[in-house]
């Protein structure tokens, strides 16, 4: 079938939802300017995630070798900085407005969804602008660009890179002041809220499939999950569908696009 004509289907298949989902990954925040991880020319050909993909080696790199690290971090947080929710958020905020999207599983970290007005976001890799608490577990929402702002002075001001003083540029926790880091989720961590992600695949009648290679377990089971369960599920990505074997509606396109062309449509389609 034609990109249109699957374009057409999905909306008319979103228009009968009653209990959508959307399963997001790193493909839907790219298209905000924030690089992935894994393709081409991401986050992991520019750093060892030996090094820093876990607790232990950041901070064993932070302590050994930090005048490595610091200028990516500066450069990642003003990558964040300039992020704005794109169509594809937008078009996913639109959906739940409609009442026909519930939730939005997410692997990413950015809080970009929320700010796109979704209110029932599941964050299965954390959230890089909510701090938690090395002590007594606390765990705080941050405004996302006051945080980078306050966050990036201090690392513009920082002279002697110890431990202590790169630990410093994450606010205290609010409850015991002990110090606190980004509640994001690294190698060797469990993922978050993730029996929320299946309990969620599992009910809906429709799973929209966004930006996703379906290399990241365990989010890369929930379509599958989903089809199982005997919801419908669409996938949404330029390059390829991961989801082929359970997926009824493919559409070969970047996110913000195909998703705005999926609301155009809706709009024109009786309730």
């Amino acid at each position: 079938m034609s990109t249109e004509t699957e374009i057409k289907r999905a909306a008319n298949i979103l228009a009968n939802a009653k209990r959508a989902v959307a399963s997001c990954g790193a493909g839907i925040s790219a298209e905000s300017g924030i690089a992935t991880f894994r393709d081409p020319g991401g986050v992991w050909e520019k750093l060892n995630p030996a090094e820093v993909g876990t607790s232990d080696g950041l901070i064993r790199t932070l302590t050994t070798n930090p005048h490595k690290l610091l200028p990516f971090f500066i450069e990642l947080l003003e990558t964040f900085e300039r992020a704005e929710p794109n169509p594809a958020h937008l078009a996913l905020g639109h959906l739940e407005q409609m009442g026909i999207l519930r939730t939005v599983i997410t692997q990413n970290i950015d809080n970009l969804h929320i700010e796109a007005g979704n209110t029932d976001v599941i964050e299965v890799h954390g959230n890089g602008f909510r701090i938690r608490c090395l002590s007594c577990g606390c765990t705080e929402p941050k405004d996302r660009r006051q945080l980078i702002r306050e966050t990036l002075q201090k690392a513009y001001e920082i002279e002697d890179f110890t431990i202590e003083n790169i630990a410093s540029l994450m606010p205290p926790c609010p409850e015991c002041d002990a110090v606190t880091r980004p509640d994001v989720v690294m190698f060797g961590e469990a993922v978050q809220n993730i029996p929320q992600a299946f309990n969620a695949a599992r009910s809906c009648d429709v799973l929209l499939a966004i930006g996703t290679s379906g290399m990241v377990y365990p989010a890369a089971y929930l379509p599958f999950e989903a089809k199982q369960s005997g919801a419908t599920v669409i996938v949404v990505n330029p390059n390829e569908n991961a989801f082929s074997p359970v997926s009824d509606v493919y559409i070969p396109m970047r996110a913000g696009e195909a998703m705005g062309k999926i609301i155009d449509d809706l709009k024109q389609t009786a309730f």
